[in-house]
Parts: C-alpha cells; sequence; structure tokens
C-alpha cells in the first residue's frame, strides 16, 4: 500500500475507535438516560436472544443484537486491511473480543452503560462478519478480469 492510502486507512481507523467510544459513552447514555454512577450488569449469555422470542417487544431485543453486531463490522474489515497480522479470521474475531471487553468492563467500572456478555458476544460476531466482508470483497477483486 502507499504511504497516502495507509494515512487514510489509520486515520479511518482511529475516527472509527472514537466513534464507537463516543456513541457507547455518549450517545447511548443520552439516548438510554441511567443515574449516573449506576453500575449493573447481566453476564447470563444469550439472554437477549431468549428476550427477543420470549417478551412482546421483539424490536426492541432485535435492535439491542443488531446495533451491537453492527457496531462492530467495520472493525472486521478495517483490522486486516490496516494491519497484515489481522489476515486471519482468528486474529480479527479476537481483537474484536477483546476491545468489546475493554467497552464492557470500562462501562462497569466508571458507571457509564450498562454491561452484558451478549454485548461482547454480540460485538465479537460484528467483527467476524466484518472480516466475512472484507474476504468476500477481496476475493472479488483477486477475480475481476484485468
Amino acid at each position: 500500500m502507499t504511504k497516502n492510502k495507509d494515512k487514510i486507512i489509520k486515520i479511518v481507523f482511529i475516527i472509527y475507535i472514537l466513534g464507537v467510544v463516543f456513541f457507547t459513552f455518549v450517545v447511548r447514555e443520552t439516548l438510554v438516560p441511567r443515574t449516573f454512577g449506576h453500575r449493573g450488569a447481566e453476564l447470563r449469555p444469550f439472554r437477549e436472544y431468549y428476550a427477543l422470542f420470549r417478551y412482546q417487544n421483539h424490536f426492541f431485543w432485535f435492535k439491542q443484537i443488531a446495533l451491537n453486531i453492527l457496531l462492530f463490522v467495520p472493525l472486521g474489515i478495517l483490522l486486516p486491511v490496516k494491519d497484515e497480522r489481522f489476515k486471519k479470521l482468528w486474529k480479527t474475531a479476537l481483537a474484536g473480543l477483546l476491545f468489546s471487553c475493554f467497552i464492557e468492563i470500562t462501562q462497569y467500572i466508571t458507571g457509564r452503560g450498562f454491561t452484558e456478555t451478549d454485548d461482547v458476544i454480540n460485538n465479537t460476531l460484528g467483527a467476524v462478519v466484518g472480516y466475512l466482508i472484507f474476504t468476500f470483497i477481496k476475493n472479488r477483486i483477486r477475480q475481476a478480469p484485468k
């Protein structure tokens, strides 16, 4: 990659990371106000999936799941573009898992947001989906006639 492309990718990556942090700690907290400093945690995995099928407000639970997946799709695309070390699915998935854990732990420590195991699962899934999109596009570009 050229130096200009590298710089652009780094800038996009930094903007993405800052955007996730801003959305997680500012926007979401503004939209779903909680008592400042309230620490809550839901550690049962797949609770949101259970609620999606069990309770009446299907759209709310679907939105919770979908937004957490979509939030990390760009990470799964940007990491292998930005850094050769993330050309393997497991490395991108691990990075998504660790970044999501960082966010959830920070939410718990600061009392901003609600810590959920499902968020980590869905964020990691989003990074994997992003990686698969990256791989699909990369393969299509390679197969394109020149």
